[in-house]
């Protein structure tokens, strides 16, 4: 039962001592008010009924003494086990969001964005209040439970077969209500998911939802998936408000049992009056604490379930694997070639599902130092291809090389820093400009950052804000426009002092004179480095050592400028559409 809670023990290395001080109170709390029945019994037989004054006095002072005993212990035990629940909470969140920083392309693939913020925020909410709910009342049923049957055994053993009776209805019904709950609250958070993932595309999305005029689209789609939250939240609930009332049923049974049967004792002569009371106590004292279980099992059920997704991503293996072995030459004599050798490659398919081939046959030289373009229509396999330079993804089959070695056996962090990148989406970081642009290489020097904005052509722009490099940007620059955000980025990627550059489509957003003073100034400053340039136009490649004409994955042509004018139909086609003609 429950196998995935049972995994947080694992977890729990270094936060156990709050748990066990908690769990010392709380037996501490329940051993005294196992002793409040006894005086009540005393106080009845010994005292009420027989008028003795001092046996009265002295049953009430024993009982409050025990109350406020057991009280005070379980005050400290609530304080410990919030204490414990919140650094639960604490280290579940940041061993699942160190595990998410460990995942490859493919692994994010898997997963949604939407998904993961619900079982960093939602799942992990839920077991800690679950966790601090257990902690609550975790001894407090088998102390109980033992030492309730052991007083009744030894002060009202005609009564205990009434006990017997109740308590296999009671874990009967506690077992049903928990295995269809379970189930449930899985359904519930998947559709969680699928309401976040809405949510999230339409604010991201606002300007275009204003722009289209579809709001009243918009509602429709959110309200369809928050009726479906709405339902799949209402079935386990619907369970829970029927178990409480439920087990209340059986508790006013069993009381009324004990009193009808022990009013039969009391005119045998079996028991007495002070014994009926104080069985129904210790009764009350075993099914109040189910009762209270009663409560806990919909967040434990739902905690359970919040644990088997939050598993899924722990338990998800990186698709690209990081290789141990050490760098055999400094970092400082990476010369830049890259090879690939019958490269082919498959996005990771769902079950049952044959993997479609995105690149096929990929075979092509790269020399130390060159630019080199990668041309062609989307989704003909550009951005792929370099992807596989950094293992993004590793290739199906064939190897990528790095001056001679294979990217596989190199270290990752190694290999990422020969390479810089400029992503197709220039995403930047909330904080300052000076933050995202020195974002790879944190230590870099002041007339660093400013060379590597420079040669993206981002300090002309930068240097007329007020604030300079200082100035603050929003969550995914969105104070800043896409040219200039474009520019950051490559001026974050060139700031590395990378081996290997690669922009992906990186300067789609610049007028054709910029881009081709970013291409020059690029150039002057990394004239050692092996730059690869991904993209759909014309003006991007039209300078470049060599070029690389791509189609449904295969490269079909390769040369420069000049010779594929001579030898590519298609290459002569793409010039007449964009620059309006062949060139002589």
């Amino acid at each position: 039962m429950l196998p995935n809670l049972r995994r947080f023990i694992a977890i729990y290395r270094g936060y156990t001592r709050p748990f066990v001080i908690s769990q010392v109170f709380l037996t501490i709390a329940t051993l005294f008010t196992l002793l409040i029945p006894l005086m009540t019994q005393k106080l009845l037989d010994e005292g009420l009924l027989k008028g003795d004054r001092d046996a009265t006095v002295s049953s009430v002072l024993w009982m409050v003494l025990f109350a406020v005993v057991s009280a005070v212990f379980t005050i400290a035990n609530g304080w410990y086990a919030v204490q414990f629940a919140e650094r639960t909470a604490h280290a579940v969140r940041m061993y699942l969001y160190g595990k998410i920083q460990t995942f490859s392309f493919g692994n994010l693939d898997q997963f949604s964005t939407s998904d993961l913020m619900v079982r960093m925020t939602s799942d992990v909410n839920a077991i800690k209040a679950a966790v601090q709910l257990v902690i609550l009342s975790l001894v407090q049923a088998p102390v109980m439970f033992v030492g309730a049957i052991f007083l009744i055994y030894r002060n009202s053993p005609s009564l205990l077969w009434i006990l017997w009776v109740v308590l296999p209805i009671v874990i009967v019904v506690l077992g049903f209500f928990i295995n269809k709950m379970g189930a449930l609250f899985e359904i519930r958070q998947q559709k969680l998911d699928d309401l976040n993932n809405v949510l999230q595309e339409d604010l991201s999305g606002m300007r275009v939802v204003k722009a289209f005029v579809q709001n009243d689209y918009e509602n429709r789609r959110y309200d369809r998936e928050n009726q479906a939250f709405r339902k799949a939240s209402l079935h386990p609930m619907q369970y829970a408000s029927f178990l409480q009332p439920t087990l209340y049923l059986i508790v006013n049974l069993a009381m009324a049992a004990v009193l009808w049967f022990g009013g039969v004792y009391v005119t045998q002569g079996r028991v007495t009056v002070g014994e009926i009371v104080a069985f129904t106590q210790y009764l009350t004292t075993i099914l109040v604490p189910l009762i209270i279980l009663a409560i806990t099992i919909p967040q434990v059920t739902a905690a359970e379930a919040s644990a088997e997704r939050m598993f899924m991503v722990m338990d998800a293996v990186p698709q690209v694997p990081n290789s141990t072995r050490p760098m055999e030459s400094a970092l400082d004599q990476t010369q830049g070639r890259i090879v690939f050798e019958n490269v082919d490659f498959s996005y990771p398919s769902k079950s049952g599902q044959t993997p479609t081939a995105v690149l096929q046959n990929i075979n092509l030289i790269i020399e130390p130092g060159q630019t080199v373009a990668f041309l062609g229509a989307t989704g003909s396999g550009k951005s792929t291809l370099i992807n596989l330079i950094p293992r993004f993804y590793d290739v199906t089959s064939g190897r990528i090389t790095l001056d001679g070695v294979d990217v596989r056996a190199i270290p990752l962090e190694d290999l990422h820093d020969m390479v810089g990148i400029a992503l197709q989406e220039s995403v930047l970081f909330s904080g300052k400009i000076r933050d995202n642009v020195c974002y790879g290489r944190p230590d870099a020097t002041e007339d660093e950052m400013v060379e590597s904005a420079e040669a993206a052509d981002a300090h002309s722009f930068v240097s007329n804000i007020p604030e300079g490099y200082d100035a603050p940007v929003s969550r995914r620059g969105a104070n800043f426009s896409g040219g200039q955000r474009q520019r950051l980025s490559i001026a974050r990627a060139i700031a590395v002092r990378p081996k290997i550059l690669i922009l992906d489509d990186s300067t789609s957003a610049l007028d054709m004179s910029t881009e081709a003073r970013v291409q020059d100034a690029i150039k002057g400053l990394m004239n050692q480095t092996t730059t690869l340039f991904v993209a759909q136009r014309i003006s991007t490649v039209i300078t470049a050592d060599q070029i690389f004409l791509m189609e449904a994955g295969e490269i079909i042509a390769t040369g420069n400028h000049e010779q594929l004018l001579r030898i590519s139909p298609l290459y002569q086609e793409i010039c007449k559409s964009q620059l309006g003609g062949v060139p002589a």
